[in-house]
């Protein structure tokens, strides 16, 4: 009796281990065309893996009071790839939801396979909201952040997102992740990838994940990062350039990256900004904020960095389009730090207008040209937070920060968005400011010696620590 019943056990292992190969794993889900293109039907895109090719995965879909749809895959794509430590392969399965209604709930499962089996091989179910890519009299918020893995140091947002997405989903249009994810998909012949995505599949699998890449997904000409995400335009730009609506807000995405890997096509990505930033600005009165975001900042702090030194000079057709467009904000990763700058106009503070008791400049009224914010600390191994830690700031900034953290932009309506930076830990906003429109007469130009004095305090700390500096030095130098 006791042998059937290992014999029994046994084969239930087997079987188990067979259906593995199509459990789905790295469930995420994206805003698709229809919120960057009116005449498109596909309004949600859902993508997750599997180890084998299981042919027949679906996933049932249906809102909370309706019919169950089965919806089979757009395309089934093998990706295959070596890697220095190994060979690494995958099945992706993608699927398109159309049109469905915009602000509304819907509930989905993921299925490996159609067949009915004792094991179960099917993850969820999964709830998300469709937000509306049309103009709303709402509120309208996203989440934003970059440069995160799922390390110790990085889950410190990971699980701070993941509360977030079971407890707002409905109040949050999308998360943005601005490049370097996972810190590399390649590692560990491209285990490390999916380890990655099963962690952040707790809130990706529930709302929407755009994503832009950075230099940690250059590898391979950006080949793994490719075949796990297709954001909007995808068959076009391959995710390097791509641009949506999300109610008052405009939001538009480029690949420095891919500039730097590739600059006989620089002309051709400015072309298409180009294009799209004039036909947003045309588009005010729908959308009335344009906000940009790609990896690489053209302006930041951090003095060794060359990234911060000499960005803006070469990227400047960029930043000519982004001034010429009136573009809102500008949001950057790749330097571990938060900074928040005023606006900027080739390497200089841009005029605009202030409350005068406002100080901090927590309200920047009638701005000139974009303001530009790093947000480079959601957090990733080796990089420890140090919310002590001194950061020299140049006559532009206004807040530094070294604790991890991600921001949040909220359009109010069409003449207030307002920009919080929220500590990871706590969830608590450790800035914040308005961009405010205005026809007001009682607002005065900026008082920009205030940020003078700013610069000059860390001008006496930079002092403070060389003369330290110095005296360390003279006294090892008597010692020895």
């Amino acid at each position: 009796m006791l042998f059937t019943i290992f014999l029994f056990i046994l084969l239930i292992l087997q079987t188990q281990s067979a259906d593995d190969s199509c459990q789905p794993q790295q469930i995420h889900i994206a805003l698709s065309d229809a919120f960057s293109d009116n005449s498109s039907n596909s309004t949600i895109k859902v993508i997750f893996h599997t180890q084998g090719e299981c042919e027949s995965a679906y996933i049932s879909l249906k809102p909370l009071e309706g019919d169950v749809q089965k919806i089979t895959a757009t395309a089934v794509n093998f990706f295959k790839e070596k890697y220095p430590e190994g060979v690494y392969t995958t099945y992706v399965h993608i699927f398109d939801f159309q049109n469905l209604e915009f602000s509304q709930t819907y509930e989905y499962s993921c299925y490996g396979s159609d067949e009915k089996k004792f094991l179960k091989n099917y993850e969820g179910p999964f709830r998300f909201y469709v937000p509306a890519p049309n103009p709303t009299d709402q509120e309208t918020k996203v989440v934003m952040f970059a440069d995160m893995d799922h390390s110790t140091d990085g889950m410190v947002t990971v699980n701070r997102l993941t509360e977030i997405s079971q407890n707002n989903f409905t109040d949050i249009s999308a998360f943005i992740h601005v490049g370097d994810m996972g810190y590399n998909f390649y590692n560990e012949a491209g285990k490390r990838g999916d380890n990655y995505m099963n962690t952040v599949q707790k809130f990706t699998a529930t709302m929407p994940y755009m994503v832009t890449a950075g230099n940690h997904e250059v590898f391979g000409n950006f080949s793994n990062f490719n075949a796990r995400f297709q954001m909007p335009n995808f068959d076009q730009s391959q995710n390097h350039y791509h641009s949506y609506n999300i109610g008052n807000m405009h939001f538009v995405s480029f690949n420095l990256d891919f500039v730097i890997q590739y600059p006989k096509l620089r002309q051709y990505m400015l072309d298409w900004l180009e294009q799209d930033l004039q036909k947003a600005n045309e588009n005010r009165g729908s959308q009335p904020w344009i906000i940009a975001y790609t990896h690489r900042p053209f302006y930041c702090s951090f003095g060794y960095d060359p990234d911060c030194n000499y960005n803006h000079q070469r990227f400047s057709k960029f930043e000519d389009l982004l001034i010429k467009y009136n573009v809102d904000l500008v949001v950057s990763g790749h330097v571990h730090y938060y900074e928040r700058m005023l606006p900027i106009k080739r390497n200089k503070i841009a005029p605009f207008q202030v409350n005068l008791d406002d100080t901090n400049f927590n309200e920047i009224i009638n701005p000139s040209s974009p303001i530009y914010l790093l947000q480079g600390m959601a957090g990733h191994r080796g990089d420890k937070a140090d919310p002590s830690e001194v950061y020299y700031g140049k006559a532009w900034t206004v807040k530094v920060s070294k604790a991890y953290s991600y921001i949040s932009v909220k359009s109010q309506n069409s003449t207030h968005l307002l920009v919080e930076n929220f500590r990871s830990k706590d969830q608590k906003a450790n800035d914040y400011f308005y961009v405010i429109k205005s026809n007001s007469l009682k607002y005065a130009k900026a008082p920009y010696q205030n940020v003078k004095i700013l610069n000059a305090r860390n001008n006496e700390l930079r002092m403070e620590n060389s003369l330290l500096w110095g005296l360390f030095l003279a006294c090892l130098y008597l010692v020895i």
